[in-house]
């Protein structure tokens, strides 16, 4: 498949750059990442990075492999920068909608290690109109799939990452947010009130996704500078609008323990929310 720049300057123009160097079904599932970071599924399961941040070009590595591939899957960032997989089908067999086929299970892929581990499986198929979300709690809602078949599952299921459980399956305490703004600014600096700041990592921030047939193209995945003012409060730098765009973000503290807090919801450069 080529790829292509669109310049949307004077009269605008449609340049060809390149093209990827694999077989995807045009339903296999992708995700912005990372800043000018993008993350594709091959037919076979191969897992590719796109650099982005030449005009010019695209650049691509293939980072690790799921084994199969998951036509009509679903990709999702959870809150400490990983990325989650889930649904589609293993082949692209019937455009990915043979049921037979289906892959209930769930991969989690971190950028950082290149570490994929398989997690557990759904009870229902994830096919045709399926979609992930990642909610405020920090779980995953995996939902839909099927319409117009060979399923129409008007459902959802939710699942809890590792982070919520220590080695012997008890929940975890967290770190909180017990304030922070609303609306904020692009590149404007910020305070937020936890309840324990000697606790806190990072400050991380997840664009609302737009996700529309397998393809999470609006979501975005930041890692913001911070300073500490006392025990109980953070400076939190926000970055330009180039990069946290406009639009709902969700933010969290990472702890020492790499759990994230429950996250609130902030609007940048919109309408009070």
């Amino acid at each position: 498949a080529d790829i292509y720049r669109v310049d949307v300057d004077g009269d605008g123009s449609v340049t060809r750059i390149g093209r990827k160097p694999f077989e995807a079904h045009v339903r296999s599932p992708s995700i912005m990442f990372r800043t000018d970071q993008a993350a594709f599924l091959d037919d076979k399961g191969g897992l590719w990075v796109a650099d982005i941040s030449s005009s010019n070009s695209v650049s691509w590595d293939k980072k690790n492999s799921l084994g199969h591939g998951r036509t009509n899957g679903s990709m999702a960032l959870l809150p400490d920068g990983r990325v989650v997989i889930v649904g589609g089908a293993r082949s692209t067999d019937n455009g990915g909608s043979d049921i037979d086929k289906a892959e209930k299970s769930l991969h989690i892929w971190d950028p950082e290690t290149n570490n994929l581990v398989r997690g557990d499986k759904e009870n229902n198929a994830r096919l045709y109109h399926s979609s992930a979300l990642i909610l405020p709690d920090t779980s995953v809602v995996s939902a839909g799939g099927g319409a117009p078949g060979p399923v129409r599952n008007r459902n959802g299921q939710l699942y809890h990452p590792d982070y919520f459980y220590d080695t012997k399956q008890q929940k975890v305490d967290r770190s909180k947010i017990t304030e922070s703004p609303r609306n904020i600014k692009s590149g404007d600096s910020f305070f937020i009130f936890v309840d324990d700041t000697s606790r806190v990592v990072k400050v991380t921030a997840t664009k609302s996704g737009s996700s529309s047939h397998t393809r999470n193209c609006d979501t975005r995945w930041l890692d913001l500078s911070f300073d500490v003012v006392d025990e109980t409060t953070l400076r939190v730098t926000a970055e330009n609008k180039n990069i946290m765009i406009g639009g709902l973000w969700m933010l969290n503290l990472i702890d020492i323990h790499g759990v994230p807090s429950e996250g609130v919801l902030m609007g940048v450069d919109m309408a009070a929310i």
